[in-house]
């Protein structure tokens, strides 16, 4: 029963998708093209918002490497999905990751 736990990744899937979508309304595939300061500090600001949100739910849940693989991979894919460009999509996910890595 503990490997079949160990596999079920819906509630991380769910989590990922929310993180995706967050960013999506919060600053659409649309604002990508912007160069001001204003939209590069927004986007550092909301990146780093979401990225705390994935700390904390890493340490609430205790992920192991799979599940924060899982939880890069969902977020990725969400991203492409809304809209957002490979280079933007890469970078923001390489972001995510990074922090939920580090201990």
């Amino acid at each position: 029963m503990g490997i079949l736990k160990f596999l079920d990744t819906r509630e991380i899937e769910e989590f990922a998708a929310g993180l995706a979508a967050d960013l999506g309304r919060r600053f659409p595939p649309t604002s990508e093209a912007r160069t001001d300061p204003g939209a590069v500090h927004q986007l550092k600001v909301i990146v780093e918002g979401l990225s705390a949100r994935a700390v904390r739910y890493r340490e609430q849940h205790h992920l192991g490497n799979y599940k924060k693989a899982k939880l890069g991979n969902v977020f990725k894919w969400r991203l492409k999905e809304i809209g957002y460009s490979p280079e933007f999509v890469e970078r923001v996910t390489k972001d995510l990751i990074t922090r939920i890595a580090v201990k």
